[in-house]
């Protein structure tokens, strides 16, 4: 691969799978400038130039192309928020870097979606799927990325029944499956993209590991945790409808109250995640089972 002088632009570096592009992009040898917010903590990103910049502001986002810049990887995405907090990062601000980008004369857009968009139903994927359309329509080489879900969602849950609570499942916990795939994976795929002619305006539906340590229901994923930590499952199932009451609550309390409103929004993501499956081809090599064993380990130590 010949990665002279390419410089890749990366915005939303500091996020999980971000984090992970700049790392692989700098490993890969290209120039690496990762666009953050706030001024970076001293070594956040070895090797790479970091510039500061509010990506919801358009003219911001036109000084980081004043140099020239052959590929930007956008990996944009708000984790939880209101309807507006969606489309105005999601979408907007994911934008306004494709049209700084395209006035610039910029190669190549890369662009990290998610495997919800092709059964929309919430504001999240909306945005996506507006900010997949402005990007096929804007006349530069692509390639858009759908990804299933991420190792990240169990830490939360490990670091929890590490101190002994349970685990939480809604229902059986095994209406859905997935072959979630880790942020080094994912990462390597779309920076292998750049020089990749076959990946050239196309979009691709990815997963990790094909094999059964990464084939699995919530329950399932669950039940890894506690077997990671040597521990016997304690597993504890909340009906759906006390869900869906909490999320109709909380919605309708949200409209007064921004917090309540964001924690609804988040409930109705996790409904979707875990209530539709989100198979894809697999890539890569890492299993879930091989993360849960090293993470449980760390989090003993």
């Amino acid at each position: 691969m010949n990665t002279d002088t390419q410089t890749v632009l990366i915005v939303g570096a500091t996020g999980y799978i971000g984090s992970a592009v700049v790392a692989e992009s700098v490993r890969q040898g290209y120039d690496v400038i990762a666009v953050t917010r706030a001024p970076a903590k001293e070594g956040q990103f070895p090797g790479a130039e970091v510039a500061v910049a509010d990506v919801a502001d358009p003219a911001a986002i036109e000084k980081l192309f004043n140099r020239k810049i052959d590929v930007v990887i956008s990996c944009l995405a708000t984790r939880s928020g209101l309807p507006q907090d969606f489309d105005d990062i999601d979408y907007k601000a994911t934008l306004n870097v494709l049209n700084a980008a395209k006035d610039s004369g910029t190669n190549k857009f890369i662009l990290l979606s998610a495997i919800c968009v092709r059964k929309p139903d919430l504001p999240l994927q909306l945005a996506k799927l507006k900010m997949e359309d402005a990007l096929i329509c804007s006349g530069l080489d692509y390639t858009i990325v759908r990804p299933t879900a991420y190792f990240w969602v169990f830490d939360a849950q490990t670091k929890m029944m590490a101190k002994g609570r349970p685990g939480y499942i809604i229902g059986t916990g095994d209406q859905a499956t997935s072959n979630p795939i880790a942020k080094e994976d994912l990462a390597e795929f779309m920076v292998a993209s750049i020089n990749n002619s076959e990946r050239r305006d196309r979009i691709f539906i990815l997963g990790g590991p094909e094999v059964p340590d990464n084939i699995i229901t919530y329950k399932e994923a669950l039940e890894m945790v506690f077997e990671s930590m040597g521990k016997p499952a304690k597993i504890v199932s909340i009906p759906r409808w006390v869900l869906m009451v909490v999320i109709y609550s909380t919605s309708f309390i949200g409209l007064f109250v921004r917090k309540v409103g964001v924690f609804s929004g988040f409930l109705k993501v996790v409904l979707y995640y875990l209530e539709n499956d989100m198979r894809a081809p697999g890539y890569g090599s890492i299993t879930l089972k091989q993360y849960l064993m090293d993470t449980s380990r760390e989090i003993q130590t």
